[in-house]
């Protein structure tokens, strides 16, 4: 019956991504060219973005602030920011001539849909088979091939601190190490990819936030509330249901 259920799953995955983006291919997509990196190769690692000036002071409040976190299992923490500070925040990143970035590399505008803030921890052996943060190989399914996330370390990130791997359009491993300033691109819909499990004293410490292209630029009014929860699915359909707030 499991198995009934979950092959029932997949096929509304499947039938949901494939409608879903062709129609924004169709009707929300702006002229673009294609042989972009982020098109090309399913991913994009933008260096001279620290022009934002996301600075180490900007997340030292998450990193010291064990008020405002949860553990949503015994190998990841989670931070809550307030509602404040995400304005802030989201200010900070997407501002005009960030957003004048992304729909040139995509041709799309998009929802801003969830944020979160987290730590991944070592998980020893004998819990490595289970799925504690997302640390085995998948995509996200539920959403369109057009969804993208956003990736931004909250501290330095190397190869011994458990970062995102990734497989490209090019069949390729990467592996998304990176210093403060960095933003990683990814179209994870189509990239298989998974969390890096640090090593045993090592921690992840990475800000993800999910975009969802629409007609014009949102925040999704939900955004704050959403940080308690886990990451939504089928969030363009759900999104007829929420508020949003131009992005100005």
């Amino acid at each position: 019956m499991k198995l009934f259920y979950t092959v029932i799953y997949e096929i509304i995955c499947l039938v949901y991504s494939r409608v879903l983006t062709g129609f924004e291919n169709s009707f929300l997509r702006r002229n673009f060219k294609s042989k972009l990196s982020l098109e090309k190769d399913g991913f994009l690692k933008i260096t001279s973005k620290s022009k934002l000036n996301i600075s180490k002071q900007r997340f030292d409040f998450l990193l010291n602030d064990n008020e405002m976190s949860f553990y949503s299992n015994k190998y990841q923490k989670k931070f809550i920011v307030s509602q404040e500070n995400l304005n802030s925040i989201i200010k900070l990143i997407f501002d005009g001539q960030f957003r004048h970035f992304l729909t040139s590399q995509t041709g799309f505008k998009y929802s801003i849909d969830y944020f979160g803030a987290y730590q991944n921890f070592s998980i020893p052996k004998e819990d490595i088979d289970k799925t504690w943060y997302a640390n085995h190989y998948h995509l996200d399914k539920p959403n369109s091939k057009n969804m993208l996330k956003v990736f931004i370390p909250m501290a330095e990130i190397g190869m011994n601190d458990g970062p995102l791997e990734l497989i490209d359009n090019n069949k390729k491993k990467q592996y998304l190490v990176g210093d403060l300033g960095v933003i990683f691109l990814c179209k994870l819909n189509i990239c298989l990819h998974k969390a890096g499990i640090p090593q045993k004293g090592n921690i992840t410490n990475l800000i993800m936030i999910q975009l969802n292209p629409s007609r014009k630029w949102y925040l999704n009014a939900n955004l704050y509330q959403r940080q308690f929860k886990r990451e939504p699915k089928f969030t363009t359909l759900t999104n007829k249901f929420v508020k949003r707030m131009l992005l100005n």
